[in-house]
């Protein structure tokens, strides 16, 4: 991928971040994303579709969680969540 490409998808998992340290947690996407977001999300490789007897889940991709777990959590307001 190109330089530009590869710097859009970490600023779109900084951006969410607080969402997906919620979801990477154990809570679900659709409390935070709505269908056509977590569509979104899945078709740039921030999540990945994992099939379960239940249906399908959604979990962070290895390539997502590890940008994830370079940003510092402390540094986002998460007043502005509650």
């Amino acid at each position: 991928m190109s330089y530009e490409v590869e710097q859009s998808f970490r600023n779109i998992v900084r951006f969410y971040a607080y969402e997906l340290y919620m979801i990477d947690k154990g809570n679900k996407a659709t409390s935070f994303f709505n269908d056509r977001q977590r569509r979104s999300l899945t078709k740039i490789g921030v999540f990945e579709k994992i099939y379960v007897h239940r249906g399908c889940r959604l979990k962070i991709s290895e390539k997502a969680r590890a940008i994830l777990n370079l940003i510092d959590l402390s540094s986002i307001a998460l007043t502005e969540f509650f």
